[in-house]
């Protein structure tokens, strides 16, 4: 009886039979792997940069230099949250939010870029961080940012709601964040700015965590509201 026929190899040299479909399914299971993460979904991978008209479609906010000085820093932070939805680069961040720039801002940014440019050596571009400092510089001042700190230090409810008083307290506490640096520190400065009826019934529970702390204070306000309306 013949003996079996094996294959041979150019050298000479036997091999086992090939197993191509077996080695090709391994191969794009590994793959796919690779690209899916743990819970099964296909993995994002960051991409390198984003284009002006990908950028556009998001209705980027316009900024003319008139509007208040919070505003401002609102636009810097649309801007920056459509950055990181895009993954734009340091680089397009600067050429597209001062694309967005418009009238008197505008003229500002033409006379500031060559200024920075002169600081800077020659091919070094102007970064998103540089670009920013120049402009908080110029349409909200450090003097302003410090007239808002010393505002959240002299803040007591007075005549406000409770949820007006609520809404000026968490937007000035931006510019002191130094002044209450815990959930703690936070709660007596919100509570020592309370009017004094809503501030006696809150001292003796004590509340340590910000919520909870508006959240009784509305009630106790509204209790007080119903009272005087029961009784007039």
């Amino acid at each position: 009886m013949a003996p079996a026929r094996r294959n041979v190899h150019p050298e000479g040299s036997s091999e086992p039979p090939s197993n191509e479909p077996e080695v090709i399914a391994a191969a794009a299971t590994r793959l796919l792997r690779y690209f899916v993460d743990e819970e099964g979904l296909v993995a994002k991978t960051p991409r390198g940069g984003c284009t002006l008209n990908q950028f556009t479609q998001q209705h980027p906010p316009t900024f003319d230099g008139r509007a208040e000085a919070l505003d401002a820093e609102s636009w810097i932070k649309r801007i920056e949250k459509i950055f990181r939805a895009l993954f734009c680069t340091d680089e397009q961040k600067v050429e597209f939010a001062t694309y967005m720039l418009a009238d008197e801002a505008d003229e500002w940014w033409t006379s500031t870029r060559e200024l920075l440019l002169l600081e800077l050596n020659d091919g070094v571009s102007i970064t998103w961080d540089r670009f920013k400092r120049a402009f908080l510089d110029r349409y909200f001042s450090p003097a302003l940012r410090e007239a808002k700190a010393r505002q959240f230090l002299d803040l007591v409810q007075g005549t406000m709601t409770v949820e007006r008083y609520t809404v000026t307290f968490v937007a000035l506490s931006r510019f002191a964040s130094y002044l209450v640096p815990d959930e703690e520190k936070k709660c007596e400065k919100f509570e020592r700015g309370l009017q004094p009826r809503i501030r006696s019934r809150l001292i003796p529970l004590r509340i340590r965590n910000f919520t909870d702390l508006v959240t009784r204070a509305t009630l106790i306000e509204e209790d007080m509201r119903a009272n005087a309306e029961l009784f007039n």
